[in-house]
């Protein structure tokens, strides 16, 4: 008679080491090479200008470190979570941090850097009133743990939300391939 531990150990064991050796290897999954530019989803008339120009203000208050231009990129409500997944919820809470804690720890040189290298991998319209931008930049803003590179790449996926006052950041998730 078969128990249920022994099916267990029947079809789980066989599964694991199928899923062991199937697995990408560290290798790929630190994968520095990145897609081109991609557009997704079908974008309301002049809805690609805005995004564009929303990119070029969000890259500006990022460069000059402008904490009250950066949060006023974003929704009252919004949440913002950072590659050390340090959680702000709301404009103000962020503006404190981004005046009081992150910018005061970078030269303004590194900020600058990371902006001179931003690009961005996509834009997907989630029909006419939301977005999400996918922004890669390589910076000095802590060591890369990549044998050979000293610069770290940071992701940030913002989803913007269409509002009266025009694009807005609703969420951010930021994340590193140090």
């Amino acid at each position: 008679m078969i128990t249920v531990q022994g099916a267990a150990r029947f079809f789980l064991v066989p599964m694991m080491a199928l899923a062991v050796t199937a697995a990408p290897s560290a290798g790929a999954q630190e994968r520095r090479e990145l897609p081109g530019f991609a557009v997704f989803g079908e974008a309301a008339p002049g809805a690609e200008a805005e995004i564009d120009a929303f990119i070029a203000a969000f890259k500006s208050a990022w460069s000059s470190q402008d904490a009250a231009a950066l949060a006023a990129l974003h929704t009252a409500d919004t949440e913002w979570i950072n590659a050390y997944a340090r959680m702000f919820r709301g404009r103000d809470a962020l503006e404190t941090f981004l005046r009081e804690r992150l910018f005061p720890a970078f030269d303004p040189a590194v900020s600058a850097e990371e902006t001179l290298n931003m690009r961005t991998i996509s834009i997907r319209f989630i029909g006419t009133d939301a977005a999400v931008i996918h922004i890669y930049t390589d910076g000095h803003r802590g060591a890369s743990r990549n044998a050979g590179e000293d610069a770290r790449r940071t992701h940030m996926h913002l989803v913007l939300a269409a509002t009266p006052d025009g694009w807005r950041i609703a969420h951010t998730a930021i994340m590193d391939a140090r």
